[in-house]
């Protein structure tokens, strides 16, 4: 529906009159064209912002590149005997191929895909720069893994041992106080069987004693 001076929108999906490229309109009532010039416009900006936004992460992304761009050194296509090892290792790896079917050609543009990704900083994993160093410090790794494993089993041998050690001393002490306990129990044996000897003795003295009288 239409009104002089007024864009009247009614229910959903209400495309506005001014060309193509523009959202549709929803559950508006009175929409003046004042009104619509006003929404038209921030999306407009909107869309703006959005391609900046995208403009700069782009620029970001290429800043990150051009900041990683030889980290490991460079080299060049002409220096084919450097990084040989490297790049055997990426063409089997990462590419799945075997070096000695290469046709020298292919071989040549190869090269030139490795030195590239090389000195930008893009190739898939580590080891490709520097492949000794790469295998020396997984060898290092794999050493210290080791001797981490080692030392969490001497602790628990260790642990063992103490305990072992604690309840011998547990059991020797527990020997010493049974066995003093004993000498203290035959001790007040003897000393009674002394006194009722004493006794005994004491009374046949008295008796014999009476006797003479």
């Amino acid at each position: 529906e239409r009104q002089k001076g007024m864009i009247v929108a009614r229910g959903f999906n209400f495309r506005t009159p001014f060309g193509p490229g523009f959202e549709y309109l929803h559950s508006f009532d009175f929409l003046g064209p004042s009104t619509l010039l006003h929404i038209l416009k921030k999306k407009s900006k909107d869309k703006d912002k959005k391609k900046k936004k995208d403009k700069d992460k782009k620029e970001d992304k290429a800043g990150n590149l051009n900041d990683q761009c030889g980290k490991y050194g460079f080299i060049r296509v002409s220096e084919k005997f450097h990084k040989q090892d490297e790049f055997r290792a990426w063409l089997s790896e990462h590419k799945s191929i075997d070096y000695g079917v290469v046709s020298g050609r292919d071989r040549d543009e190869l090269w030139a895909e490795y030195v590239e990704d090389f000195n930008t900083t893009t190739l898939p994993h580590q080891k490709f720069y520097d492949l000794a160093a790469w295998e020396n410090s997984k060898a290092r790794k794999k050493h210290e893994k080791m001797l981490k494993r080692r030392d969490a089993n001497n602790f628990v041998g260790n642990d063992e041992e103490l305990r072992a050690q604690e309840l011998a001393k547990e059991r020797q002490a527990k020997a010493t106080k049974d066995y003093a306990s004993e000498l203290t129990a035959m001790s007040l044996q003897h000393q009674a069987k002394e006194k009722d000897a004493m006794a005994k003795i004491l009374e046949m003295a008295m008796l014999a004693k009476a006797n003479q009288q």
